[in-house]
């Protein structure tokens, strides 16, 4: 994006790269290219509809940390995957679906890429509903279906029963799965460590339990991801934010199965907001 480098030698003329300024414009500029004039009003301004779930609140404060973090992550997925077969879908789901639904697709694809994971997104007028194809270590390919917890959202075991069932269906029979199920950040266990150290994401057990149980009726779900974006404030870092990942796989493949391999690696890294307005001076 010649335009990008435009705007960034222009904006340091008249604000500090790395500032909140700086890198607030240049994150607009990009999701305004991809989105449009109109939809960034809607949703991204503090006069924007009540409803949306990217609305500023400045209300007590001159600065919004999860406004911050979440357009920080909004325009380097933006930028960042829109050479992903497909990404012309995640698009038009931003503007027809739930926000949260189509920002949830853009961090799954964050996570695939990051960790080395292909994929591409399906497309409108494939003949399957779920999200994406992916590939595992060895080449072997197979759907994936994307669940979206909502944050706001209370926690009900039927909620998590009824995506995994409802995934399961869509995958279909005779065809390789995974499910990528996005949680709230209130869902989990959230273990402080020590001053400077970023805190541990816990599954619960009931959840656990839930994902297995699910599995072990069907042969076409071979892993259930759990998701979870998750920021922290520590007065040490400073704001802390990590896309955290919990892999199950399905108890039943065999040993010679090539989805009883780890499909991503790790479990997610923490980066502070400083680390990552780095990238954009």
């Amino acid at each position: 994006m010649a335009l990008l480098d435009d705007v960034a030698s222009d904006l340091s003329k008249r604000a500090q790269p790395g500032t909140a300024r700086f890198n607030f414009t240049i994150h607009a500029v990009i999701i305004r290219y991809f989105l449009g004039d109109d939809w960034f009003k809607e949703h991204l301004l503090p006069d924007a509809r009540e409803d949306s779930f990217l609305r500023p609140d400045f209300e007590n404060q001159d600065v919004d940390p999860r406004f911050s973090v979440l357009t920080l992550e909004l325009a380097e997925n933006l930028l960042n995957l829109q050479t992903v077969q497909g990404f012309r879908t995640c698009l038009d789901h931003m503007a027809v679906r739930q926000m949260q639904s189509g920002l949830c697709e853009l961090q799954i694809g964050h996570v695939l890429r990051s960790r080395g994971v292909p994929f591409r997104y399906v497309e409108e007028g494939e003949a399957t509903t779920v999200d994406l194809v992916l590939q595992t270590q060895s080449g072997v390919e197979g759907l994936g279906e994307i669940k979206c917890k909502y944050e706001e959202a209370e926690y009900s075991n039927k909620t998590i029963q009824r995506a995994l069932a409802t995934a399961r269906k869509q995958i279909g029979k005779g065809n390789d799965g995974v499910v990528f199920v996005k949680l709230p950040s209130a869902w989990l266990e959230v273990i402080p460590q020590g001053v400077g150290d970023p805190p541990q994401i816990v599954l619960p057990a009931e959840i656990v339990a839930t994902a297995k149980d699910q599995m072990r009726q069907t042969s076409r779900i071979k892993k259930v991801i759990f998701y979870v974006f998750h920021h922290v404030f520590d007065p040490v870092r400073g704001l802390g934010v990590t896309h955290a990942t919990m892999e199950m796989t399905n108890s039943r493949l065999t040993d010679e199965s090539p989805w009883r391999a780890e499909l991503l690696s790790g479990t997610g890294t923490w980066t502070t907001m400083q680390e990552l307005s780095r990238r954009w001076t």
